[in-house]
């Protein structure tokens, strides 16, 4: 399959070259005016370089064609193709005979990589021929003062070389001749066309990946990775450093031609998988996976799920399965409704405690007096109000479990100081007894604000702070990581469905709310869209259907539609909306209509807010 499109055909020729041959190429562009655009650099080594890669950078270049020592200087630094063009045999006969009309004494100097036979100049006998080889510019220039005095009469080489002749006063013979350049700028035609057609041949197969938002992974027969679709990169990070899916599916489904399975599991996701084989003209060129993830739960054991989508989420799962199988303490990050304590479970089932008791505490729920005897425990006595035979601490009854302490910032000063000398020592003891503990516990700490800011603050303890944050997670806010907000909302509709035993139309109803969930700013986070699903489902019972429903979304949910003060233009509300915008813009390739739809406008709507943003008129 190849795209007719007139205005791709013409590639881009750039020569690097200088004097002598860039000249001669200068002459042959009429010659190809219909089939390509040739562009001329007089330049070499690190010049050319430099006005190379302006090109590329430019995207101004398709392919690049040189001589000499340039050639491969080029070949070693660009990272697009470089032809070099090629002493053909005959050109170097046609050379020595133009040169021996001059002198009989010739010098051939050519760059050392540069292949230059001269074998069958000895069928002549009419000329002394004497052939030398440089490696860099300054050696070739010693060379020509070295030999100056030696009588030579000619020299022949490339239009470096040439250069250089005439720079000491010498007759100089161009190398290349000029159907050697024609046959390069072909060349290069015909490699650039290739290449393009190439280009457009892969970015159709990754046009039609992407218009499906699960994972599509393409391979070739043998079962190497081709192409994949953003949906892959998402459910797999790992995608582009992979050659095979080895190690990823199971070798039955790499066996089998075709097949579709239910719950398989990749890495740490269940999916739906399907594997269909394609042919071109009757002959099996590879194989197309289509992935469906299911919601991915960082909690066993009850409906309270963390579930994703994206892949910032995929690495936030990657980076607790890790850290939480080493010993040390992990700290978790995030605004309030992320997931904190979700996260810390994940730790806890991953790490050597799992079999163990998971002890959550809200370090800010605990009165300061209390903290001692809340955490350490006490014995028989120690106060006046002590129970009779004391009692265990929270500390005592986490041992062979993970500890999590939520919201560790708000301990004052000096209960942050206990915490240290427990987390030093792994060993407590209770408030009133000289007996010690000791401790088997996987900490986890967690804070809804950046501890670092806080030291440098004087509230938090810097000796504590880099005790709990060898290994940091941090969770990003939902509204930025808003690919999770349809799959969220699906989760917590079923959950809420059967908690109140109403049917609901539940796939109608996220596509019909998503696009206004995605607008919201969400700061109360996956613990606000809990809030808002439930009592969207409940509140079905009252309109009856989901279109009905979906309607009267203004009602049910003002605080979608509440909006904040006015700010003059170029404020907060202006830097937002044009981050939602741009992001909308850069997620589906600038494609308007995509991002329009995405953001829960009509087109002509977000013509309108762009041409706003970028300083045209107010919008009416």
């Amino acid at each position: 399959m190849e795209f007719a499109n007139a205005e791709l055909d013409r590639v881009r020729v750039c020569l690097i070259g200088n004097s002598k041959l860039s000249r001669l190429v200068h002459s042959l562009i009429p010659e190809f005016e219909a089939l390509a655009s040739i562009t001329i650099i007089d330049n070499i080594f690190n010049d050319a370089v430099r006005a190379a890669r302006d090109l590329i950078e430019r995207q101004a270049v398709d392919v690049f064609i040189s001589a000499g020592a340039n050639a491969f200087y080029l070949k070693d630094t660009l990272p697009i193709p470089v032809l070099g063009l090629k002493v053909e045999q005959a050109d170097l006969i046609q050379a020595v005979l133009t040169a021996r009309r001059i002198s009989s004494r010739i010098l051939l100097l050519t760059y050392e990589r540069q292949e230059t036979n001269v074998e069958m100049l000895g069928l002549f006998d009419d000329f002394e021929l004497s052939h030398h080889t440089y490696s860099t510019a300054e050696h070739a220039k010693e060379l020509f003062h070295n030999l100056r005095d030696q009588g030579f009469g000619v020299v022949i080489g490339s239009s470096y070389a040439c250069d250089l002749a005439e720079q000491w006063g010498l007759d100089s013979v161009l190398l290349y001749s000029r159907e050697s350049c024609r046959n390069l700028i072909r060349k290069a035609i015909r490699h650039a066309g290739a290449a393009k057609r190439q280009q457009q041949q892969r970015a159709l197969v990754q046009f039609l990946l992407e218009q499906s938002s699960n994972a599509q992974i393409l391979t070739n027969r043998e079962g190497a990775i081709v192409a994949w679709n953003t949906g892959a990169t998402n459910l797999v990070p790992s995608i582009a450093r992979r050659r095979w899916l080895d190690g990823l599916v199971d070798a039955r489904v790499l066996e089998a031609d075709s097949i579709s399975a239910e719950g398989l599991l990749l890495g740490e996701r269940l999916c739906s998988l399907s594997k269909q084989p394609f042919e071109v003209e009757g002959e099996r060129v590879g194989f197309l996976y289509h992935l469906v993830p299911s919601p991915v739960a960082l909690e066993k054991g009850d409906n309270r799920r963390l579930v994703y989508h994206s892949s910032r989420m995929a690495d936030v799962q990657n980076q607790l399965l890790i850290y939480g199988a080493t010993p040390s303490t992990v700290l978790i990050r995030g605004e309030t409704g992320t997931g904190k304590e979700l996260a810390a479970r994940q730790v806890h089932d991953v790490s050597a405690h799992a079999d163990g008791p998971f002890v959550a505490i809200n370090c800010g729920a605990i009165p300061a007096e209390l903290f001692e005897s809340e955490l350490f425990g006490y014995a028989e006595g120690a106060f006046t109000s002590a129970k009779s035979g004391g009692k265990s601490g929270l500390l005592e009854s986490a041992n062979g479990g993970t500890f999590f302490m939520d919201e560790i910032n708000s301990l004052p000063l000096a209960q942050q100081a206990k915490l240290l000398r427990v987390l030093q020592e792994r060993e407590v003891s209770p408030v009133g007894s000289r007996r010690s503990i000791p401790l088997d516990i996987k900490f986890v700490a967690a804070a809804n604000v950046d501890l670092m800011e806080e030291v440098r603050a004087g509230r938090f303890r810097e000796d504590l702070y880099y005790r709990i944050s060898t290994f940091q997670v941090h969770i990003p806010p939902l509204r930025e990581r808003q690919e999770d907000i349809p799959v969220l909302t699906e989760f917590l509709m079923r959950n809420e469905s059967l908690r109140y035993g109403i049917e609901v139309a539940i796939d109608e109803l996220v596509k019909g709310v998503t696009p206004i969930f995605r607008r919201y700013r969400w700061p109360g986070n996956v613990r606000e869209l809990e809030n808002y699903v439930e009592r969207l489902v409940v509140s079905l019972k009252l309109y009856g259907n989901w279109e009905v429903l979906v309607e009267a979304l203004p009602r049910i949910l003002p605080e979608l539609y509440e909006q904040p003060p006015a700010e003059p233009r170029g404020g907060h509300l202006h830097n937002i909306e044009q981050e939602e915008i741009v992001k909308a813009l850069q997620m589906f390739g600038g494609n308007k209509g995509q991002a329009a739809e995405y953001l829960g406008i009509s087109q002509t709507t977000l013509w309108r807010r762009l041409k706003r943003l970028r300083g045209g008129e107010e919008e009416l």
